[in-house]
């Protein structure tokens, strides 16, 4: 098909058909200009590629994804170490009626994990300079960090805030700074790790704030905004000190949480619900019509993070029954020119 084979392999990743269809089309549509349009030559293709995403709902990824775990437990929330060599992750296991938390570090390019921590560490982060580790402990109710070289957990917010169902905290591009949620009054934070000080910067009554990432220049922060009864959310861009905040529109009518911004700032992938499931998504930074990323209909797939060089993305995925961290390359100027033309 020429010109049009990309169009082909871009199609109804994972979507529902008639969204499969649509983006199919909409993608043929842009890049197919002029009287032909009306022919029946043309016709013949735009069906021909229907048919294609008809064919192929199933098939999961935009990309190919590789399995990079595949021990017993249940893994997830994968970061990069700032060299890209390691990613570190949670992982959960029940054995003989015990629950076992705990992380695990593995090599990025494939090999044997490693035991990092044997207390709960979920939502790990890798600070950009490499010397700790910030996560959500005791299962939720805490947030800490941890020297990346191992240790015992570090206790650094001051006991007037209370976390509860986890903070998640992320760090800013500096890491000078943390941005986290607390449990008491559903407000979004950040800690001055230099100074030692700790600033709400944003809080509104019957809404769940759920912390994204920092913008790479750490001048804004992106984070969901969730009604506490729809369980629907919003998209939202807030500068540090919470002076002012702007709404990000064009995302899936579905988003749920999980921002994560690549690190040439261009790209935003977030996870959004497909009935009962989660799918991750693709959007361009300031906004827009996405384009799915990992979505199947039986399966979660969530906790995107980017390799620090941007060509590759962790994630994990329940595809194999319970929790596994996969790898996938991503083609970002194909994808950047995907969503240019969906945009248009």
């Amino acid at each position: 098909m020429g010109d049009y084979q990309h169009v082909e392999v871009v199609s109804g990743y994972g979507l529902p058909g008639k969204s499969a269809i649509a983006t199919a089309a909409l993608l043929l549509t842009k890049r197919w200009r002029g009287p032909t349009m009306r022919s029946l030559s043309a016709l013949g293709c735009i069906l021909a590629v229907v048919f294609v995403c008809t064919v192929s709902l199933y098939s999961q990824d935009m990309f190919p994804a590789r399995r990079l775990t595949s021990d017993s437990t249940r893994d997830g929330f994968p970061s990069w170490s700032p060299d890209g060599k390691t990613i570190v992750y949670s992982f959960y296991n029940r054995v003989d009626g015990k629950d076992l938390h705990g992380s695990w570090k593995i090599p990025s390019d494939g090999g044997t994990a490693a035991t990092f921590t044997e207390y709960p560490t979920e939502h790990p982060q890798w600070s950009p300079d490499g010397r700790y580790i910030v996560f959500d402990a005791d299962t939720g109710s805490a947030i800490k960090m941890v020297e990346a070289k191992g240790g015992d957990p570090i206790t650094f917010l001051p006991d007037s805030i209370r976390i509860h169902n986890g903070g998640l905290p992320c760090w800013s591009p500096d890491g000078s700074r943390i941005l986290f949620k607390d449990g008491t009054t559903g407000s979004l934070f950040v800690h001055d790790t230099r100074a030692g000080n700790t600033a709400r910067i944003f809080q509104q009554e019957g809404m769940v704030v759920l912390p994204g990432c920092w913008a790479k220049d750490g001048k804004s922060i992106l984070f969901a905004l969730m009604d506490r009864e729809t369980r629907l959310s919003t998209m939202w861009r807030i500068t540090p000190d919470g002076r002012e905040r702007k709404q990000m529109t064009g995302h899936h009518e579905m988003f749920y949480r999980y921002l994560a911004l690549s690190p040439d700032g261009a790209l935003l992938i977030y996870g959004a619900m497909e009935g009962r499931r989660m799918g991750l998504w693709i959007m361009p930074a300031e906004g827009g019509k996405s384009l799915p990323l990992a979505v199947s209909p039986n399966d979660h797939n969530e906790g995107p993070a980017w390799s620090p060089d941007g060509t590759r993305i962790a994630f994990s995925s329940s595809r194999t029954g319970r929790g596994d961290i996969y790898i996938m390359d991503v083609d970002v100027n194909g994808t950047k020119r995907d969503l240019k033309l969906l945009n248009r």
